[in-house]
């Protein structure tokens, strides 16, 4: 038993997921165009995050598809108009 993985936010360092046996993965965060409200943005993060594994995308790929979300939150006053819809997450990352 015991916690296999564990996923850290580094603030402006990125983040950071560490799953036992294997390599840290880590992403570095997707500066916003301006910082407008923070609120919402771990949120964000965390529920893009798990979206992403639960698709299907790698672990790699899961955290840029979130660091790409809470950039986006970031920009936008409030909680709820700050979430980002997905091509706006997809436009961000060129996908």
């Amino acid at each position: 038993m015991g916690v296999k993985e564990v996923l850290v936010k580094l603030g402006s360092k990125g983040f950071a997921l560490f799953v036992e046996g294997e390599e840290p993965v880590r992403q570095p965060i997707i500066a916003a165009k301006k910082v407008v409200d923070t609120t919402g943005a771990d949120d964000t993060f965390t529920a893009t995050f798990a979206v992403a594994l639960v698709e299907g995308k790698s672990k790699q790929e899961s955290l840029e598809f979130a660091a790409a979300a809470a950039s986006l939150c970031v920009q936008v006053k409030g909680t709820i108009p700050s979430m980002p819809e997905r091509k706006a997450v997809l436009d961000l990352l060129g996908a």
